[in-house]
């Protein structure tokens, strides 16, 4: 049986020569549409560029509620200060709660409010115990609600008879 080297569809004659289809992609207009999506990118940038230099120029503005200010560095408080080392910096702080465990500090000094030593507050606590309220009114000066509302009631009872 003989057999073809290309085979041909049925009722179609084999017109077309080998070689290279005429209907491929015309490199030329792939090439094009990239040096103009480059250009288009370099007209980007520049305008943005003489947009960000127009800003910068500009005047700062003067809301009433913000000040014109512009920080002068990372120290101003914009930023966050970075951990440089935790192991000092965890040293530093169990220092600062020892300290303030094993010391004396004003808490309010205009009301006579200080803060003692751990050990001083237990051992204070040891020997008067802990402060417990008493009855609910026995602070105050004059009668309590309840027996208000009994003398008022009273009242409006004798004031009727």
């Amino acid at each position: 049986m003989d057999t073809e080297r290309f085979s041909t569809a049925q009722g179609h004659p084999s017109s077309t020569p080998a070689g290279f289809e005429k209907t491929d992609a015309r490199a030329g207009l792939i090439f094009g549409a990239f040096v103009m999506l480059f250009l288009l990118g370099l007209v980007m940038h520049w305008l943005v560029g003489g947009y960000f230099k127009h800003l910068q120029h500009k005047p700062l503005t003067t809301d009433q509620w913000r000040f014109g200010i512009r920080p002068a560095g990372p120290d101003t408080g914009a930023f966050p200060k970075l951990q440089v080392s935790p192991p000092v910096d965890l040293e530093n702080f169990r220092a600062r709660e020892e300290a303030e465990l094993h010391g004396y500090n004003w808490v309010n000094s205009t009301a006579g409010v200080v803060h003692i030593p751990i050990e001083r507050a237990m051992a204070l606590v040891l020997q008067q115990g802990l402060p417990t309220r008493s009855g609910s009114n026995q602070d105050q000066a004059g009668p309590s609600s309840y027996e208000l509302q009994q003398q008022r009631s009273s009242q409006r009872d004798g004031g009727k008879q």
